[in-house]
């Protein structure tokens, strides 16, 4: 007759310690899912993107002076059409990216205006130099290429990459004062526009739709 009490304590001490593990479990089984939803992001190092983009398109320009040498064709890509969050590092900046759209800078507190305004210079500029990229590929696998507009489209190419590199590294530059935040506010706006006819963005647009088809 004594014993049966002492079953029923058992099992409740018993039941109380498995609720309380399972209730802890459930707790960093949830901590677990949220930290590493959180922590997913792509990671990219920008200026080795644009060096490697630079670097296949001059092999590229160079080798169509031999004849005889066959080099790859160098893939457009754009560097901000990202379609999940990605950080893209420039010069030691991290711009965090998605969807054509400069979502935040690291480290900056920067409005929703100003960082409406960096997209557009650096979204312009990518879009720019896919276009190019994109055209010098075509032109090259047409029967009747031009060899020199090929060269031509390289070198708008290029200029346009370095453009956009120089552009993030001025950005950078602000970001490097002694109030970072307040200095890029100020002055993107006062930011010199790229060196590219700006009546080349209606046409760059119009026939990035006619490339894609």
């Amino acid at each position: 007759m004594k014993i049966v009490p002492s079953l029923a304590l058992s099992l409740l001490v018993a039941i109380s310690i498995l609720s309380v593990s399972l209730n802890t479990f459930g707790q960093q089984f949830r901590n677990v899912n949220h930290t590493s939803s959180a922590e997913v992001t792509t990671i990219i190092n920008g200026n080795s993107l644009i060096e490697k983009l630079l670097t296949q398109r001059d092999a590229f320009t160079k080798s169509l002076n031999k004849s005889n040498e066959v080099v790859a064709l160098p893939q457009a890509q754009y560097i901000f059409d990202r379609d999940q969050q990605t950080t893209i590092t420039f010069s030691g900046l991290d711009f965090v990216i998605r969807d054509n759209e400069v979502l935040a800078i690291k480290g900056l507190n920067l409005s929703k205006e100003v960082l409406t305004q960096i997209t557009e210079k650096l979204v312009f500029l990518d879009r720019v130099q896919f276009y190019y990229a994109q055209k010098s590929n075509l032109t090259y696998l047409n029967p009747n290429a031009d060899v020199q507009e090929v060269k031509f489209l390289d070198k708008q190419f290029i200029s346009s990459l370095k453009i956009f590199n120089t552009t993030v590294k001025d950005i950078a530059a602000l970001a490097k004062t002694e109030n970072p935040s307040f200095s890029v506010e100020t002055n993107i706006s006062k930011m010199r526009q790229p060196n590219i006819d700006k009546a080349i963005e209606k046409q760059t647009l119009q026939s990035l739709v006619q490339l894609a088809k």
